[in-house]
Parts: structure tokens; sequence; C-alpha cells
């Protein structure tokens, strides 16, 4: 954890929500502690359901995930104090503590992630998005609703994604769908060097340079929530079988 968190997460916090934003929301920059992780997961955006029920009221108390502008007491995200951006903050960095409302979506990228040997609750993987804005209609819907306005945010927030991946210095990135994959590639210049495929899951390693130095990636084409053709145990195998290919980059995970 840095002893002074950098100037662009308040920034991105206090940015004005687009019109699909659920109302009252805050952009979730990180799900986990960002500033210890050595693997990044990368998916979409934040689902509506991290900040509201089936019924669309907003999660609160125990059921709470993340902090709101109404539970910080705040009118605007422009008018958020530092006291007050760093309690959504770390809030953000304890999503995976043992006694948190974590999502279901969570589950199968969990799994994976343990069997590359790492975990969202010990703080050695967290997860990023594209786009850190939660929408009102889902994602998916909202590019086909109002392409122009989805593809606006998206160009805008992938700045802050690739200032993430820059300044926080993972070791290896995992995207976890083709959009996702394509965004990041075109953002990071990935060479490929090995792809495969576990059943319905074609995989893909590779690499790309920053300016710090050499990082590994991991990917694949669909998101482990839909039907991938692995049970709970074939997502951890599956984790083990990246994690085996990822030794090809050089990139000590550990």
């Amino acid at each position: 954890m840095p002893n002074v968190i950098p100037k662009f997460f308040f920034d991105r916090l206090r940015t004005e929500p687009i019109p699909s934003t659920v109302p009252g929301s805050l952009p979730v920059l990180f799900f986990g502690d960002a500033f210890v992780a050595r693997i990044a997961t990368i998916g979409i955006n934040p689902s509506r359901q991290e900040y509201l029920s089936r019924n669309g009221d907003e999660l609160e108390g125990p059921r709470r995930r993340f902090e709101t502008l109404r539970s910080l007491g705040a009118l605007s995200r422009s008018s958020l104090d530092d006291r007050q951006a760093n309690t959504a903050i770390e809030r953000m960095r304890c999503y995976f503590n043992p006694d948190s409302p974590v999502y279901g979506w969570f589950g199968g990228l969990s799994r994976v992630a343990e069997g590359m040997g790492v975990s969202f609750r010990d703080r050695s993987a967290v997860h990023l998005d594209l786009i850190q804005e939660a929408t009102d209609p889902v994602w998916s819907q909202l590019a086909k609703a109002d392409p122009e306005q989805a593809e606006s945010v998206l160009r805008r927030d992938l700045h802050f994604l690739q200032r993430q991946i820059e300044e926080l210095r993972f070791r290896i990135i995992v995207c976890t769908s083709a959009r996702v994959y394509s965004e990041v590639s075109r953002m990071l210049a990935i060479s490929a060097i090995n792809k495969g495929r576990l059943a319905r899951l074609e995989w893909t390693i590779g690499t790309a340079s920053l300016a710090h130095g050499t990082v590994a990636i991991a990917a694949w084409n669909i998101p482990l929530a839909r039907a991938t053709g692995l049970d709970m145990d074939g997502q951890r195998e599956f984790g083990k079988l990246l994690r085996s290919k990822l030794g090809m980059t050089g990139i000590e995970m550990d």
C-alpha cells in the first residue's frame, strides 16, 4: 500500500457519471487490493448488482459491497473530499475480505485464480475492468441500445485502466473474455506465444513490454459465467494449465 494514494485514483472517483450509470454509485476502481496484488484479472465493467438488489434498491448494511454517494453523505462525485474518497477506496481494497458479500460472478474466476496459485482473498490477485462504471442497463444491452454512449465511456475509461497497469506493476494480466483481450491487446501491443483449447475455452498466452519491464498475459474467449464446459474442479484445472503455460514467458508468479 502506498503512503499516498496516487492522485489519478481520486480524479477517477470524482469523474461525472454517464447517463446509464447506476444512480448514486461510484466508479469501481478495483475489486480487492490493487496496491499489493501481483496478478490482475480484467473484465468488462462492474455489474449493477454490485450496488443494487434484484428489486433495484440500493444495497445497505451487511449486503453493501461498495460505498455510494448516500453512504458517504456526498451530494455528487465532484464534491467528494479526500476523507470520503479514502473511505470508498478502502472499501474496494477489502472487497474480498472473508466477511464481505462478494458477488457470485467471481466464483468461477476465483477458482481459476486458485488453480494459478493466487487468491483474491489473500490479496495476491485483484480484479479490474475496462469500464469502471456500473451501468443500468447492463453493458451488453447498453452497447446495443446506445452504442455511442457505450463507445464514448469505453474510450474514456481505457485510459484509466492503462495507467493502472503501467503504474501498479502487475506481473501477470488475465483477460477474461475475447472483448477484453482485444482491447488490452491494442492497449499493450501483446505478442502471443502459445494458444490452446480446454472444453469451450480457447486460451492464449503472451507477453507485453511496459516501461517497467515485461508482463505476462493470459486470456480466454468467453466469460466463465457462461457455459464453458468446465465444472468447479475443471475451473481449477484450467487455472493450473494457465500457470504451467505462463512459465513459457519467463515471468515469475511468486
